[in-house]
């Protein structure tokens, strides 16, 4: 019997403790509903997720410290303190490879908040064409409108549409053309977006920067090698070439032998001007144009006149006075017969190397033959400068 009591008497105690906690709860649920003193305890927001950097930010408002978990929610890190008063959560253990979820909550609210972080882009394929000097893309999706691209040795993301990625005018081109001087490695990938807060709070996390691919950027090759045959006025260039006398603007194909009076006509004759041409070879089908090689044509001296070369018929003979040739200021002539034409690219010439009179036979010059007369080419040594071969003097043989 006094066992019996004993267990009343602590029953009783036990419902009127149990009474006492429900009527406190009531009371103070009726006092926040109300306005009174307790007022609920917000629950943290997510601000901004930064991909280049992989932190999350959070707000936490009147919580004193945040916590983060996966999709699991099974076990729960807490959030470093950031100087601007939010929390920092590193995202850079989350693979970018598929979509993940972080979930969110406070020490005095914890009420889980989720963030949803997107997948990046990794099916397309980026190539750079050697010919073009362009990107070519493969698989890429068609709500990708910009790419983003840096140098091997940098990270200085710079950002580019699509367009202008495939565009051989464009100046992004330009500038893969500036790194095919010496040859270079890029990085290139999808761009990302920025986040975004919805009007109900809730965080878009925005788009992940895509996969990143490497790209050889190949150098040009080599410069063709060219010359100027001084007496025949012609260069020494080949139909796998092509040149340029705007700078660059406008190309032409070449062909062998190419003459100076197509490539370089303002470099010869009376108002002869010096005149550079840009020329490479040309691009084929498997591989770039070459480097370029810049060509000084020298303007061309004026034909011998006046007291330079004197000239007479007489005993059956043309005779040809040369009054200013040396070894360092040479001469030289040839004889073109009636009815033909002279082709500087083909005639043979006979050297005058000191001041003399020289006699040409009928045989060699009948009447009506043209003789012509120039000052030879110079080539370049340590002492002189490379000169064309001079106007020619037109001389006509009559007896």
């Amino acid at each position: 019997m006094k066992l019996r009591g004993k267990l009343q008497r602590l029953l009783f105690v036990l419902c009127i403790g149990l009474l006492s906690v429900t009527a406190s709860r009531t009371m103070r649920l009726a006092a926040a509903e109300e306005g009174g003193e307790e007022n609920p305890v917000e629950q943290v927001k997510p601000v901004r997720v930064d991909f280049e950097e992989l932190w999350l930010e959070v707000d936490a408002g009147d919580n004193t410290a945040v916590y983060y978990s996966d999709r699991a929610k099974k076990v729960w890190s807490e959030a470093l303190p950031g100087a601007d008063g939010n929390y920092l959560i590193d995202i850079s253990w989350i693979k970018g490879t598929s979509a993940a979820e972080i979930t969110l909550k406070g020490d005095k609210n914890e009420e889980v908040v989720s963030v949803q972080l997107p997948a990046r882009e990794s099916k397309y394929k980026i190539k750079f064409d050697k010919v073009k000097g362009v990107l070519t893309f493969t698989y890429l999706p068609d709500s990708v409108t910009e790419i983003q691209w840096r140098k091997a040795t940098s990270y200085d993301w710079q950002t580019v549409s699509v367009e202008d990625a495939v565009d051989p005018d464009s100046e992004f081109a330009e500038e893969l053309d500036k790194l095919r001087v010496a040859g270079a490695s890029i990085y290139v990938r999808t761009a990302g977006s920025e986040c975004e807060l919805e009007a109900d709070g809730t965080l878009d996390a925005g788009i992940r920067p895509g996969k990143e691919i490497k790209l050889s950027i190949t150098k040009r090759g080599s410069a063709p090698k060219v010359k100027i045959d001084g007496s025949r006025l012609t260069l020494n260039t080949t139909n796998s070439m092509e040149y340029s006398t705007d700078g660059g603007r406008t190309w032409e194909p070449a062909e062998k032998k190419l003459a100076l009076s197509k490539v370089a006509p303002g470099a010869l004759g009376a108002s002869a001007q010096d005149v550079v041409v840009w020329i490479r070879k040309k691009a084929t089908s498997r591989s770039p144009y070459s480097k370029l090689f810049v060509l000084e044509v020298p303007a061309q001296r004026s034909a011998p006149a006046g007291a330079e070369v004197t000239y007479e018929s007489r005993d059956g003979k043309f005779w040809l006075t040369f009054t200013q040739a040396s070894k360092t200021s040479p001469y030289e002539y040839t004889v073109v017969k009636a009815g033909n034409t002279l082709d500087i690219s083909k005639a043979s010439w006979k050297s005058v190397v000191a001041a003399k009179t020289i006699s040409v036979s009928e045989k060699t010059a009948p009447a009506g033959s043209k003789i012509y007369v120039r000052k030879k080419t110079v080539k370049q040594t340590t002492t002189t400068e490379f000169e064309l071969a001079s106007a020619t003097m037109e001389i006509s043989v009559s007896y």
